[in-house]
């Protein structure tokens, strides 16, 4: 397979056959948005990229244990440089995976609607104890639900249980990991994404994706949830107004504090700049695990740079620092440990988490210390999951296939340099001016061609070391990357799905497309776009079937999604774009496909769907929602313009997917589809709702959540 691709990107050099005139934002010369394009008419069909998601490694250091998504594999990769990496085929695509506490086993997630858990066993224990290798073998295989995000190991004095949380199901699973049963389970509200279980095996900390609250309202945020798993008592943690898009945990050593990256969104605000995050912030928050309290809340923008879309979370094993990585602008940050926790004691009791956030950022007085937040720019896309080994921390480029390696060296004392200010990083090179990108692609695709024909085989994982970042006299962070596999060759679907994730294609890297559309679609918050006027909030659309189903925004103001993608580039991102780069935008979000809705039984209309679905036509609700998108692509009256709008009439919205975009309407008043129906009377102002039997209203709802 990656003999396929080493071709392909020998012909693409040679004879011109991809552009490489999509530049947008900034990226490294060594990642795949700095090289070549596949022609538009080769579409999902010639993509096969490896697509990490996850990844672990073990205590020794010696094999890394990688989630790859793209071919559906578990992959071990040998650190040494010199062997290859072997992998066992998956009958799901993986994306979270875990080591059992004896490191014997790995537990890998993942699938949609055909959610699995499979326990790998890659090691096992010498009559000393040392951990010896083995080929991977698959001890089990369960189903665990509907969209796993996450998994955890416990290890008890009855066995082992596995934890597993489901993205879209809202729920957290305790299974037997010896039989596969369900122990049991906790309701965690809305998409469920990361969780970690404390080193006492004691508590599990959930952290929840979006928010699940009435976006009219002035207070909306996602939750972050903490079980106890000797009571089953369940405790909410209240974040600030705005949190939302958690992506990844981190516990510090002694499972005291839980930091885990979000974005703040200034959902009320005018979005009429981006400057300064005016319109939104990204930062970790920390929640005392004992009190289930957010007790912190750390920026890691700067004054003029944004830090667009964190993603990763990594406590050092040393406990001396905090490590988050950017997944919009491409580089890694660096955070004192100890000077995160003496804030949290030293916060008044009366100032709120984030009080003063941007205080400590300021130069040091006297002595010179260690700025609280040291930013280390790598320029490959994607970088999400993290592993911190001894002085070195790993970051996965979901992208560019490859995974970065930062050490920080310290040599005090520390001095800033002259007109010292943080500015944004170009990408660093193999060395100043260096201009090799082609060459060490191409000596990557020359390993993998030599591989042969197993699909399950890679390459050695070798290091190719980058400029160092030195921020100040007594600093550097030394830099590298490794290749899981050639580098890849874009098609315009997957580059405009980079392009969308990118926050470095926004003026001053605050932000990128996914901060209001996580994977394309709807936040849950209501924005004052400038598009219709001021003061008039309106409920965030998701994007899927978008370019299918004419006129977009929820006002119809905008004649198509491609004029909207236009749009967004320049009054959003205040950003130029160029139209290739809108171009490739279109063919991401037109190829964009819904996901199986969790209240389907084995991928079909449940007994009480099909019921509900002639209600739905008995009730006429497909006058206007009907067709392949359930829409007849009109604007329409239903009574829901709020007090400051200009207009009467709101666009008919798709209903594929519906049961994951609430809350409803352009008002996002209604929680449920119940709510929007029972309270809010839509398409039933004469009580045609009410007058349904509780069989037939309930056989409705079905029906409607299952599209």
């Amino acid at each position: 397979m990656f003999k396929r691709f080493s071709v392909v990107l020998a012909l693409c050099v040679a004879f011109g056959a991809a552009s490489s005139v999509y530049a947008q934002g900034v990226s490294s010369i060594y990642s795949a948005m700095s090289g070549p394009t596949l022609p538009a008419d080769q579409g999902e069909e010639s993509e096969r990229y490896f697509a990490p998601t996850d990844f672990v490694l073990d205590a020794s250091g010696a094999n890394f244990y990688v989630a790859s998504e793209g071919l559906s594999q578990l992959r071990r990769v040998p650190t040494d440089g010199v062997s290859n990496a072997e992998g066992i085929e998956l009958s799901f695509k993986p994306f979270k995976l875990r080591f059992f506490p004896d490191e014997t086993r790995v537990a890998v997630v993942g699938g949609l609607a055909d959610g699995k858990l499979a326990i790998v066993e890659v090691a096992r224990r010498g009559d000393d104890g040392a951990l010896e290798t083995v080929p991977m073998r698959l001890v089990a295989e369960y189903k665990v639900g509907h969209s796993p995000s996450d998994v955890v190991v416990k290890r008890t004095d009855d066995g082992e249980l596995v934890y597993v949380s489901n993205w879209f199901e809202g729920l957290v699973r305790e299974f037997d990991a010896s039989t596969g049963e369900e122990k049991r389970s906790w309701d965690v509200n809305r998409e469920p994404f990361c969780m970690e279980l404390t080193p006492d095996g004691k508590r599990l900390v959930v952290a929840d994706r979006l928010t699940n609250m009435k976006s009219n309202v002035s207070m909306s945020y996602a939750k972050v949830y903490v079980v106890d798993l000797e009571s089953s008592e369940v405790k909410e943690v209240n974040l600030l107004n705005g949190n939302n898009d958690l992506q990844d945990m981190a516990l510090t050593p002694d499972g005291k504090f839980a930091f885990i990256s979000a974005l703040l969104c200034s959902y009320a605000s005018i979005t009429s700049q981006v400057s300064g995050g005016w319109i939104g912030e990204n930062c970790v928050l920390c929640v005392d695990v004992e009190t289930a309290q957010l007790v912190e809340v750390f920026f890691l923008d700067d004054s003029v740079l944004g830090a667009g879309n964190p993603w990763g979370v990594a406590c050092s094993e040393d406990g001396k620092r905090l490590i988050v990585s950017i997944s919009g602008t491409d580089e890694l940050i660096f955070l004192p440990l100890d000077k995160l926790q003496e804030i949290i004691a030293q916060r008044p009791e009366w100032a709120r988490p984030g009080y003063g956030a941007y205080t400590y950022a300021s130069f040091a007085q006297g002595e010179v210390q260690l700025p609280m937040r040291v930013r280390v720019k790598f320029g490959f896309k994607g970088l999400r999951q993290l592993v911190s080994h001894g002085d070195d921390v790993y970051a996965l480029s979901y992208y560019d296939d490859a995974i970065c390696k930062a050490t920080m060296k310290l040599n005090p004392p520390y001095q800033y340099f002259e007109n010292s200010y943080v500015s944004a990083e170009k990408p660093p090179r193999t060395a100043p001016g260096a201009d090799d990108a082609q060459e060490e692609a191409q000596e990557y695709a020359d390993l993998c061609a030599n591989l042969g024909d197993d699909p399950t085989v890679g390459a050695p994982l070798r290091f190719t070391k980058l400029e160092s970042r030195v921020p100040m006299e007594g600093v550097e962070i030394e830099r590298s990357f490794a290749r899981l596999a050639p580098k890849p060759v874009l098609t315009t679907r997957r580059r405009g799905e980079i392009i969308f994730h990118d926050a470095t294609a926004c003026f001053e890297h605050w932000l990128s497309c996914v901060t209001c559309h996580p994977d394309a679609r709807a936040d849950g918050f209501n924005w004052d776009l400038l598009n219709d006027g001021t003061g008039n909030l309106k409920n965030s659309k998701s994007m899927l079937a978008s370019h299918e189903t004419p006129p977009c925004m929820i006002s119809g103001i905008r004649a198509d999604a491609e004029t909207a993608v236009r749009a967004g580039f320049t009054h959003i991102l205040f950003t130029s774009y160029k139209e290739e780069n809108a171009s490739c935008v279109d063919d991401y979000l037109s190829t964009l496909k819904p996901v199986p809705s969790p209240r389907l039984v084995d991928g079909k209309l449940s007994e009480s769907a099909q019921r509900g679905k002639a209600v739905f036509q008995r009730l006429d609700c497909a006058t206007c929602h009907l067709g392949e998108y359930y829409t007849d692509l009109r604007t329409h009256d239903v009574g829901s313009r709020a007090p400051n709008d200009y207009i009467d009439k709101f666009d008919t919205p798709t209903l594929l997917e519906v049961w994951r975009t609430g809350p409803y309407l352009n008002t996002g008043e209604y929680l449920t589809i119940r709510d929007l129906l029972e309270i809010g009377k839509h398409g039933c102002k004469e009580g045609q709702f009410d007058e349904l039997s509780k069989q037939d209203q309930d056989d409705l709802i079905e029906y409607v959540l299952s599209l």
